[in-house]
């Protein structure tokens, strides 16, 4: 299953930048997204090459039905976000790896920011979902795309309202 999702953000590059490894800014996206804050860690300077690695739990209610069966407790969510250095424009990319524990279930994704002029950017994201369970494997990729998709492109959809309001 494949989520593919643009926004545009009236800030520049470096200030959706900042945002995105802000973690007050993670944190309340994890809460809008309906998943437990567990941690946040950037490795590196983020001028240049670094990643952002944040975990995040969810309770068995909040997944979908075919999954339930596959998980009592919840489970726990790990995003790496190996972020590249500079282009020479400002644009940055964005490596997503999703991984989720105790399920042979996860996302990889891309994601470009790019300036628009001074004071907006693009974010533009693409992915794929993946399920390895013999038989049931598509049906809960299919089921799981609404929520990773969810993760990936709401931290996009919500950066402009969080700069405006920081």
């Amino acid at each position: 299953m494949s989520v593919n999702a643009s926004t545009t953000i009236k800030a520049p590059v470096d200030t959706v930048l900042a945002t995105f490894v802000d973690e007050a800014f993670v944190r309340h996206v994890s809460a809008l997204a309906g998943t437990q804050f567990e941690s946040f860690e950037v490795n590196g300077d983020t001028s240049t090459a670094f990643t952002a690695t944040t975990v995040r739990s969810m309770g068995s209610d909040k997944l979908p039905d075919v999954a339930q069966k596959f998980v009592k407790g919840g489970v726990k969510l790990t995003q790496v976000d190996t972020y590249g250095a500079p282009a020479a424009d400002g644009t940055r990319t964005v490596r997503t790896e999703i991984k989720v524990a105790g399920l042979p279930v996860g996302a990889t994704a891309h994601q470009t920011i790019k300036p628009l002029g001074e004071d907006e950017a693009s974010v533009d994201v693409t992915g794929e979902v993946q399920a390895n369970i013999p038989l049931v494997g598509k049906k809960i990729a299919a089921a799981a795309e609404p929520y990773i998709g969810k993760a990936l492109t709401l931290q996009a959809r919500q950066a402009e309202a969080w700069i405006i309001k920081n």
